[in-house]
């Protein structure tokens, strides 16, 4: 979470959003103080049913979508390092 932080920070200003998707079953109750103890300020979206998470495709966690100015995924991968200068290039380049 640390690197996307990052990647929310750093490209926030480039018209480029990063949101987390949380599964946590407590919902709002289990994420906002996490958020809060770690000092994470990107958006959350909270998917308790698992609704996003099994339309996406996706089996494990961390997962990462990228999606194109259309809402359409691009790529996606898991347990992506959102410090790696190859996947910030990737991102810019969509911009």
């Amino acid at each position: 979470m640390p690197s996307v932080q990052r990647a929310y920070t750093d490209f926030k200003d480039k018209n480029i959003r990063i949101l987390a998707i949380s599964i946590d079953a407590g919902g709002a109750n289990d994420v906002k103080p996490f958020l809060t103890e770690h000092q994470y300020t990107m958006p959350v979206l909270l998917d308790t049913t698992m609704e996003v998470f099994s339309r996406y495709g996706l089996f494990g966690t961390p997962g990462t979508f990228v999606a194109d100015r259309q809402g359409m995924v691009v790529a996606k991968g898991s347990a992506v390092d959102f410090d790696r200068p190859e996947f910030r290039d990737y991102i810019l380049s969509l911009v």
